[in-house]
């Protein structure tokens, strides 16, 4: 980070597959409106406990104002089916309000939480990803993402896909 500037925030274990990339259309976004700019994607209500969930407010070109967000809600209590899935473009004001954040959700300084107070004084907008988020923070996760990425690349897929599918048949759990 430079001076007093905005800037990009990516979660490392956060992994994204789509032909257009996340944060590029972000920029888009962010040069449109401003503000900060957050990337969500809709999921299954029954997952929206696990992540940070965002309130979708009125639409504006490519994106939408959010009206709220809420770190890992109890089941069910979610505002969306939107979560947070780790891409942020946010204004330096931010590490203020992080250096003085209690913990919230965990016990943990919750980037959502900081969001929230930023957002009193700054405008929000989402952008909605529409690809293939792999949370490698979990071992099932990061194959999954290994897996997807080795079989999106033509020369690799040729010679993976056999051997998958034999270790298919051929492997039987413990």
């Amino acid at each position: 980070i430079i001076g007093n500037e905005p800037f990009a925030l990516l979660l490392p274990d956060m992994v994204m597959q789509h032909e257009k990339g996340c944060m590029s259309a972000m920029v888009e976004l962010y040069d449109r409106m401003g503000g900060n700019v957050v990337s969500t994607e809709a999921v299954d209500p029954t997952e929206t406990h696990k992540y940070g969930v965002v309130e979708k407010g009125a639409e504006v070109e490519g994106g939408f104002h959010v009206r709220g967000m809420v770190e890992k809600p109890p089941q069910g209590s979610a505002p969306s089916d939107l979560i947070l899935n780790g891409r942020y473009i946010l204004q330096p004001e931010i590490f203020g309000i992080l250096e003085n954040q209690q913990a919230g959700a965990g016990g943990e300084i919750q980037l959502t939480d900081a969001m929230l107070t930023l957002a009193k004084q700054q405008e929000f907008f989402g952008y909605t990803f529409t690809g293939r988020t792999f949370d490698c923070g979990s071992r099932e996760g990061f194959i999954k993402a290994n897996v997807a990425y080795a079989m999106w690349d033509r020369e690799m897929s040729a010679s993976l896909k056999p051997e998958l599918e034999a270790l298919i048949r051929e492997i039987k759990p413990l």
